[in-house]
């Protein structure tokens, strides 16, 4: 699956997809755990509320643009 194919997904099936992701990065706010998946060539970050009572695909990353927020935080090799 490519990156442009996952974008055009229904919310429901990119959620359903992370099920199955390479959980690759998290960190927390007060607000809010974001969580870094890998599916194929390209990451998904998501957030959920610290409730626990959602989750939202914050948006989507080329493999070699890991999002700013997990740099610094992980193992350089991930990425």
């Amino acid at each position: 699956m490519t990156l442009e194919q996952y974008n055009h997904l229904p919310d429901k099936t990119k959620k359903e997809l992370l099920i199955d992701a390479k959980k690759v990065g998290e960190y927390e706010t007060e607000i809010a755990t974001y969580e870094l998946f890998q599916i194929d060539d390209f990451y998904v970050e998501a957030s959920k509320s610290v409730s626990r009572k959602f989750r939202t695909i914050v948006s989507t990353h080329a493999l070699h643009a890991c999002p700013a927020g997990y740099l610094g935080r992980y193992n350089s090799a991930w990425f």
